[in-house]
């Protein structure tokens, strides 16, 4: 009699859990407000964009001068192609959130912490990619004359310099706030739900 009096409530108490797990999973992935939903569809979305912006910018590049000889091109295709596996990748990650197995908790773990590190590296990825633009500009002006940017080049080294570094300080505080209000903010709310499973 003891016993069964024992294990109703931990029988009621294990249903109460699986309940809340369903429950918190639901928010996470519900289609129109689920934050793993929203990432991924902003990954899909940067998926779909990125394939027209190397369109564009081979159409715009290659009415003024042969494209295969561009420096300038060539650094922007790399970094679309960087873009693009970045984008692939994030959005494999958060597919497979979605994937059920008995270690629901610990593979959503997992899955977050996979894009939390996804979305660092992207913000560093593109700090480090405007320095490596402005320097390749710079270094583009002693090998091929880039016909767009001679009246640049006249300008005094010491004010392209100063323009370079007040480009780098903007674009720092810029992508720091773009990605944590787009991708952060997301990833926060995500783990809170995650930690709130039993």
């Amino acid at each position: 009699m003891e016993l069964d009096d024992l294990k109703k409530p931990w029988q009621e108490a294990t249903q109460n859990i699986k309940l809340s797990n369903t429950n918190i999973r639901d928010m996470i992935f519900n289609k129109s407000t689920g934050p793993a939903e929203k990432l991924k569809q902003a990954f899909k979305k940067r998926l779909i964009i990125l394939p027209f912006v190397l369109l564009l910018l081979v159409n715009n590049t290659y009415k003024h001068h042969d494209i295969l000889n561009d420096g300038l091109f060539w650094l922007y295709v790399c970094i679309w192609l960087i873009l693009m596996g970045y984008f692939y990748y994030s959005y494999k990650v958060a597919n497979r959130m979605q994937a059920a197995d008995n270690m629901v908790k610990a593979n959503l773990e997992k899955q977050v912490l996979t894009l939390e590190k996804l979305v660092t590296k992207r913000l560093l990825f593109v700090r480090v990619v405007l320095i490596v633009f402005f320097v390749c500009m710079e270094l583009l002006m002693y090998f091929q004359q880039e016909p767009a940017l001679v009246k640049w080049y006249a300008r005094p080294f010491m004010l392209r310099l100063a323009t370079y570094v007040g480009g780098v300080i903007f674009f720092y505080f810029f992508s720091g706030f773009f990605i944590n209000k787009k991708y952060n903010a997301l990833i926060q709310k995500l783990k809170e739900l995650v930690n709130q499973m039993q």
